[in-house]
């Protein structure tokens, strides 16, 4: 028995007054406003919950799974208008209970569906984070009406991520909507699959992540000119990105990744304080001097062979503070040469080979990596590892002669 059928189910008390007669609590009047209390205080021993503001309840529901929360709206009004001003939309296969389920046309119309329906009924107040994480694109009708709904004064994070099997079209990103009525209060922005125009900054923007993304350098180059908020700048299969320039105007910039992005041949980095930089792409590109303040450096290079090359004779002058270093390759030839420059700084240096495009050639001199033993007085930590399949094995066993 819960502890509010045993308050109910006690036997009434009895008070004895000084004339001996007996009275039953329940039988005794008082004023209207008395009765008005004992009905309250019987209503919220009764229902407890009924009496908590309806913001606590809103956060309690926000901090629900999706699922979840999307359950409870059913329960009582209270918590069907919670679920309405629900402030974190972030919608995927899995959260709609679609998971496992081949990726065909008919999921995503479903998802579609069910999303669409969800935001309709929405009230778009207060909403401060939405998001997409599906493997197929939406049509364009859905995202606008549910940009719509969703892009309010109140909005901080906003995701569309896809990733589709198949080269499918790109959506374009209303950026005036986000300027309009986002740019405000907008801090964390990831997309995917989208033609992304800025034509202005975003003051309070911290992370970016832009992943096959449409975009120019002129374009990102506009979007960043007053970002002064900046943490973290990810830039993943851009293919129109030309040039990237990093302003010196953006003191809170810490962390930097570029992968992939093929068609980049300039680099130039004027952030004070980046700090950590992962890079994968067209090593001329990166400008003397610009990863000044860089302490932690990830690099790789899948188009060029001379990786460990490059790390020897120019890494030294183009960022010479790093104090932890990786190098990837899957296409080196090298045989290290002695270079004046040393790694006053370094004390972690970690080097990844595969064997995929060369790595284990034959003609590579391993030996000659000890260089770097000597060029790093501080080094405390060097880890070296050569990684080839089963098949190539057999295949360079047969190749090289002990």
């Amino acid at each position: 028995m819960g502890s509010v059928e045993r308050i109910t189910s006690m036997p009434r008390r009895q008070v004895q007054a000084r004339d001996g007669s007996v009275a039953s609590l329940a039988k005794r009047t008082g004023s209207p406003c008395q009765q008005e209390d004992d009905y309250e205080g019987a209503k919220t021993m009764t229902n407890p919950w009924t009496f908590l503001p309806e913001d606590i309840w809103y956060h309690i529901h926000s901090l629900l799974p999706l699922k979840d929360a999307a359950r409870t709206a059913c329960v009582s009004h209270t918590f069907l208008r919670s679920w309405r001003y629900r402030p974190n939309l972030v919608f995927s296969d899995a959260k709609l209970g679609l998971s496992g389920l081949s990726e065909s046309d008919e999921v995503t119309k479903e998802l579609n569906e069910k999303v669409d329906l969800i935001m309709k009924n929405h009230s778009g107040i207060g909403l401060r984070t939405f998001g997409l994480e599906y493997y197929n694109l939406v049509d364009a009708s859905y995202l606008d009406r549910w940009l719509q709904i969703a892009v309010t004064p109140a909005i901080e994070e906003l995701i569309l991520m896809f990733f589709p099997e198949i080269k499918a079209k790109y959506y374009d990103f209303p950026f005036s909507l986000l300027f309009d009525r986002g740019g405000n209060s907008i801090k964390h922005l990831r997309l995917s699959y989208c033609a992304f125009r800025p034509t202005t900054s975003l003051n309070f923007l911290q992370r970016l992540h832009l992943f096959e993304v449409r975009i120019t350098g002129d374009e990102l180059g506009c979007l960043l000119s007053n970002s002064f908020a900046l943490e973290q700048l990810k830039l993943t299969h851009c293919k129109e990105l030309n040039y990237l320039k990093i302003p010196c105007v953006l003191q809170r910039l810490s962390k930097l990744t570029v992968f992939g992005c093929t068609t980049l041949q300039v680099i130039e980095i004027k952030a004070p304080n980046l700090s950590t930089f992962d890079y994968d792409g067209n090593l001329a590109g990166l400008s003397d001097g610009g990863l000044l303040p860089v302490k932690n450096l990830h690099l790789s290079s899948f188009y060029q062979h001379h990786t460990i090359q490059y790390t020897c004779a120019k890494l030294p002058s183009v960022a010479p503070t790093i104090e932890t270093l990786t190098i990837f390759s899957e296409s080196e030839r090298f045989n290290t040469q002695i270079s004046p420059f040393r790694f006053l700084h370094l004390k972690c240096l970690t080097i990844s080979l595969s064997i995929y495009r060369g790595g284990f050639s034959p003609s590579n001199d391993y030996l000659s990596l000890a260089y770097f033993l000597d060029a790093s007085p501080v080094l405390e930590i060097f880890t070296l590892t050569v990684s080839i399949s089963f098949f190539m094995f057999f295949l360079l066993f047969d190749t090289i002669k002990f």
